[in-house]
């Protein structure tokens, strides 16, 4: 008996449905494309058990025929494409012919339809795959498909489906992202008879975001508009203030096709910069329009993965519109009336404790005569006194900002360190060199460095396996021993052993405009904060640190006056 056997109609159906469908939010996926796909303006999506038992998905769409009906059911049917040729231009959401027929062959399907000039519809039963039913019933235009009890015939796949809750979570993700990009469209989703989304037409995906996130994030998005002859991005992403311990706020779209790409991903979070600290993601939703033949969206089945001819400048024009954007706007983080809120109830434990320092030294503002800021980014400032040798305090036309004095001059000096590297940063000769003995691993990662290093204001010889000569610093290590700085540089260029030298290059820029900032403690006179003003408002960015901190936090006059209960 032969080893090799040809499988099933039946059993290649359901391998290919696994292909197509993962859980009930495939199902819902691919039923809006086509809604959409089919001109549908008005799209309901209802769920029973997270739709493990029940899903239906309504559109006022263009509805299809009896004999269409019939067709679109069978393996590779589909309206969307004709030859190969065909998918270098590509303009509706599906176009493969298997989401109907993977469908069908894991669940029990009801299909009903009409188009605009029949006088009846049409219902269609399916049950795992196999039609039962096809007879002329009433019905609106437009299609509504139910598909019960998905897996029933596939029970090993049955039971890798989620709780109730976790199963809804992912259906309402793919409601969500298609009403972001479709805002000229209806959406609502439904779970056993309770409304959870509702999303009406608008005129724009700020609205749709606004209805979806609320109008607090949707105050604090940031239009992004990017037009090239063969790539243009349009959208919004949230100011930094507005931000995330994950990536699945990054909604992107090619095409209006919603999408799963690093290479997109990795653009947005560069665009940002310094701007977020380490581990935190901003909100966006970008769609890219681009030549259909720079891409090839044939590469997986469920149509979410995206390949692009020239990756790499895809994600620097992103980074660059996006970076762009960011940098028009006033980024100063304000206190909202929730952390007002928020700061009242801690309040008492607070006072507990300021009480224990009792150091009148420590809590006292430093008032001198009020001084205007200089031309420049921050010029509607005005400086009037120093908190605990910590914060500066300006008065503003809205009200009072507060700002971090170590984390303004960390920007500066991060800026202006990365403005002088790319030829050499200033180093200082030492009268006598220094002989430094460095460990093996050490020594290593110096000559794999050497270059970096000279260009951060090292000047160092090789003198022998391990050991080197010191005849020059970074002018911005004056006050600490060369054999330490070298050891503390080697030290941070061991964490990033590995990463590129692009990244090698930023950590060191960062670290070294750390290290010649002032600091807590530092106390400074209202000139000298001044001046800090004035630089920093002359950065490219003087809303954050280089690692993400805020540099700036303001209050406006009207959540002063709700901390008095004068309103």
């Amino acid at each position: 008996m032969s080893r090799i056997q040809i499988l099933s109609e039946d059993t290649v159906n359901q391998i290919a449905a696994g292909e197509v469908i993962e859980r009930p939010a495939s199902v819902v996926k691919e039923l809006m494309e086509n809604s959409l796909d089919a001109d549908a303006d008005e799209i309901e999506v209802k769920v029973e058990e997270g739709g493990k038992k029940k899903i239906e998905v309504k559109d006022n769409g263009k509805g299809m025929t009896r004999e269409e009906v019939k067709l679109a059911f069978k393996k590779h049917a589909t309206s969307k494409i004709e030859d190969i040729e065909d998918l270098d231009d590509l303009s509706s959401l599906g176009f493969r012919g298997e989401a109907l027929p993977s469908i069908a062959a894991v669940s029990k399907v009801t299909v009903l339809t009409k188009t605009e000039d029949q006088l009846e519809g049409t219902k269609l039963v399916i049950n795992g795959g196999d039609i039962v039913q096809v007879e002329e019933v009433g019905c609106a235009e437009g299609t509504t498909i139910r598909a019960r009890d998905l897996f029933y015939n596939t029970p090993a796949r049955k039971k890798y489906l989620k709780k109730t809750n976790t199963e809804l979570a992912h259906v309402s993700e793919v409601v969500t992202r298609n009403a972001i990009a479709e805002p000229e469209v209806q959406f609502s989703l439904t779970h056993e008879g309770r409304e959870l989304t509702f999303v009406p037409k608008s005129s724009s995906m700020l609205e749709n975001i606004k209805a979806i996130y609320g109008k607090e994030v949707a105050k604090k998005m940031v239009e992004v508009k990017s037009e090239e002859k063969v790539l243009s991005i349009e959208g919004y992403v949230s100011k930094p203030e507005i931000n995330r311990s994950n990536r699945r706020h990054l909604f992107t779209y090619v095409n209006s096709r919603y999408v799963k790409n690093n290479i997109l991903k990795k653009g947005i979070t560069k665009g940002y910069g310094t701007l977020l600290k380490k581990g935190r993601y901003p909100l966006a939703f970008l769609n890219l329009k681009i030549d259909t033949r720079k891409i090839d969206v044939n590469v997986h089945p469920t149509k979410t993965k995206i390949r692009f001819l020239e990756g790499n400048e895809v994600k620097e024009k992103i980074a660059e519109a996006v970076h762009s954007a960011l940098l028009k706007e006033d980024l100063v983080p304000s206190v909202e009336e929730k952390e007002v809120e928020r700061t009242k109830k801690a309040g008492s434990k607070v006072e507990k404790q300021e009480k224990k320092r009792s150091d009148l030294a420590q809590s006292q503002l430093d008032m001198e005569e009020k001084a205007e800021v200089g031309e420049s980014k921050l010029s509607h400032m005005r400086v009037v006194g120093t908190l605990k040798d910590m914060y500066i305090v300006v008065e503003t036309p809205s009200g009072m900002a507060i700002v971090d004095q170590h984390a303004a001059h960390e920007r500066i000096n991060y800026e202006d360190l990365k403005k002088k590297i790319d030829d050499k940063i200033d180093s200082q000769k030492l009268v006598s060199p220094k002989t430094v003995e460095l460990q093996p691993k050490e020594a290593a990662i110096l000559r794999a460095n050497e270059k970096l290093l000279s260009n951060l204001g090292f000047e160092l010889d090789h003198f022998g396996k391990t050991t080197f000569r010191i005849r020059g610093v970074p002018v911005i290590f004056h006050e600490i021993q060369e054999k330490d700085i070298l050891h503390s540089v080697l030290d941070e260029l061991m964490e990033r052993k590995g990463t590129s030298l692009e990244k090698r290059r930023e950590e060191m820029i960062k670290y070294m405009a750390c290290h010649d900032s002032v600091t807590a403690g530092d106390k400074l006179s209202i000139t000298r904060a001044k001046e800090l003003l004035e630089e920093l408002g002359t950065t490219e960015n003087p809303y954050t640190c280089p690692h993400g901190r805020p540099t700036i936090v303001s209050f406006t006059e009207n959540e002063m006056k709700k901390w008095f209960k004068r309103t």
